[in-house]
């Protein structure tokens, strides 16, 4: 939390003591040790805090019902932030009638950096003061549920020693969860990484809609995520997980085959909310199911699955930018077509990904073999 707060308004505002004359090799030097603390911050902050999922909850459901809670306050942080940079950027567009984004924004990211520093600040302190951290003895059992058998596990056979995080390495099934987390993640991250140029460069819309348009995509997917416990109850993980999938086809098809959109932008926003809400909360509470009671590996198991997302997703990024058509520019006529197919491609291409996945998955269900 530490790291965050100190290394992410720098991130946001312009490089200090550099100038216009200054190469651009010298601003990312200025710039990496900041992304690097950033990075090591977040992914420790949200590490810890998906381990504490198994370690307060044991029941499946309960699983599922706090992981969606958990994503839907981090939707309602997400609204938070596109709805003040949406009045942001509004009463900058009325101040000085710049309908495109430039320099002349860089003091309502600024802005808009510090106050979302602060709102954290706050939420975070909350958080360490009001949630404490439970401790299990050696001999701990989940408590029993309406379909836990009279004679238990560990009465037929010898008990089993805890998973360390080298035994999870032989677990055939961590590498499904992993793989298919790794899916879901590249279709959410790439999905918001891309969105503002699909809507500003393929679109031609106005930079009011990169506030707008991720809005109406996070209270479509805070609105599926409280529908996330019912769901999974009824039809079980993998046809929650597939149902999100053709949610995000259903997506990539509409923009795949309207070239063109304007207010109707907005509808295929709400799918792609509703479809990322599904799958992420939906990969989240399977990996929860992998770990089980082996919550003192916990740590382990979702620190690889981030480090995993984290590699593709970079690996991606790269891709894509090698293909860009202009790379010296900021973008020029060939690169309109090129961001509406970015946008098919990360959602609709690797959705197709994610359900060879999840096939391996409904073919070889998560167990642990050790």
């Amino acid at each position: 939390t530490i790291s965050v707060l100190l290394s992410f308004p720098f991130i946001f505002n312009p490089c200090l003591g550099c100038s216009e004359k200054t190469p651009e090799w010298a601003v990312l030097v200025y710039f990496i040790p900041f992304v690097v603390i950033f990075q090591f911050g977040w992914a420790a902050t949200q590490i810890s805090h998906l381990s504490l999922i198994p370690e307060l909850v044991t029941s499946d459901h309960e699983k599922v019902e706090l992981t969606a809670f958990r994503y839907a306050f981090t939707v309602v942080a997400n609204i938070t932030v596109y709805g003040l940079a949406w009045l942001l950027l509004h009463f900058e567009v009325g101040r000085r009638g710049a309908p495109n984004l430039g320099r002349q924004d860089i003091p309502v990211f600024r802005n808009l950096s510090l106050i979302v520093v602060a709102v954290g600040a706050i939420s975070s302190l909350l958080f360490h003061l009001g949630t404490p951290e439970k401790t299990r003895p050696p001999g701990w059992a989940p408590e029993p549920e309406e379909h836990t058998p009279l004679l238990s596990d560990s009465q037929k056979r010898p008990v089993q020693p805890y998973l360390l995080w080298n035994h999870w390495l032989l677990e055939p099934a961590f590498y499904q969860v992993a793989m298919l987390y790794m899916a879901t993640r590249l279709i959410v991250n790439l999905s918001q990484t891309y969105i503002a140029m699909y809507l500003t460069n393929s679109l031609m819309l106005p930079k009011k809609f990169i506030a707008s348009i991720p809005l109406v995509m996070y209270i479509s997917g805070f609105l599926s995520s409280l529908l996330m416990k019912t769901v999974n109850k009824r039809i079980g993980r993998n046809l929650t997980y597939f149902l999100g999938l053709v949610i995000i086809l259903a997506f990539a098809s509409w923009v795949a085959l309207a070239e063109n959109m304007g207010v109707e932008v907005y509808g295929a926003a709400v799918l792609l909310g509703a479809g990322s809400a599904t799958i992420l909360v939906t990969s989240l509470s399977m990996t929860a199911d992998l770990i089980g009671t082996n919550t003192h590996s916990g740590a382990f198991v979702y620190g690889a699955m981030s480090f995993t997302d984290k590699v593709a997703n970079g690996l991606a990024v790269m891709l894509i930018q090698n293909l860009h058509p202009c790379p010296t520019l900021l973008c020029c006529p060939a690169c309109v077509a090129f961001y509406h197919w970015v946008m098919v491609a990360v959602t609709g291409g690797i959705a197709v990904v994610a359900s060879l996945f999840l096939a391996c998955l409904m073919i070889w269900p998560i167990r642990i073999r050790f």
